[in-house]
């Protein structure tokens, strides 16, 4: 087991002696380590130990307080985003269309209307996880495997290459597990996806997974999985 991975040239995300946490104060320090195009990777870790964290700072959504992030933008880093957890009022009557079609906000400017190539893309999302017919269902009254599979279609609608998922599994049967993990599994392949995904569920972790990476007493062991 290394402590570090080599840079690889293929690499698409280069973290290098980066320290991450919120107002000064770190979380994690010195992580070092690679996301190569292709890869597959579980981020494993207990409650509070950085996961989230690390993820935020990934997607550039926090700063590193220490070290670089190094993007390799031949072609583009994009990245595809399913948060942890989702809020959203259900005062608002949002059918799984209305949430995919909000992954496609970033391609317009505020305020237009919805392009036709953008509602053909959502269904094309939502055919892809197996929803295209729950499209007119209200958000609200979908199963947790449901609205997990919604919530992927709608990182989808960004046309990410990159894919990040934060525990994707939690919270659902053990029907909507298999279901995900075989969903995740037909996204990597078809759409050549690099992906990475939290999940405290360490023995579900499937054979597709060619690398994990654990943090542990505030560092990060990074594996090679096969």
């Amino acid at each position: 087991m290394d402590k570090i991975l080599g840079m690889d040239e293929k690499s698409c995300i280069d973290l290098k002696n980066v320290s991450i946490g919120y107002y000064g104060i770190p979380i994690i320090k010195d992580v070092t380590f690679s996301i190569t195009r292709g890869d597959a990777i579980v981020l494993l870790g207990q409650n509070g130990s950085g996961k989230t964290t690390l993820f935020k700072t990934i997607l550039r959504i926090i700063p590193p307080l220490q070290g670089n992030v190094v993007y390799n933008n031949t072609p583009p880093v994009r990245f595809g985003y399913v948060p942890q957890s989702q809020s959203l009022d259900e005062i608002y009557p949002f059918t799984a269309l209305d949430i995919v079609l909000m992954g496609t906000f970033g391609q317009i400017k505020p305020f237009s209307i919805t392009p036709k190539k953008n509602r053909i893309l959502a269904n094309q999302c939502l055919m892809d996880v197996g929803m295209l017919e729950s499209r007119k269902k209200l958000f609200s009254e979908l199963s947790g495997g449901q609205k997990q599979r919604v919530l992927i279609a709608r990182a989808l609608a960004a046309s990410p290459n990159i894919l990040l998922m934060d525990e994707p599994i939690t919270g659902i049967d053990a029907d909507a597990i298999k279901m995900i993990i075989e969903l995740i599994a037909m996204l990597h392949k078809k759409h050549s996806l690099t992906v990475m995904m939290i999940t405290h569920e360490s023995f579900n972790i499937p054979s597709w997974i060619n690398k994990t990476i654990q943090i542990r007493n505030n560092e990060v062991v990074v594996e090679n999985a096969r």
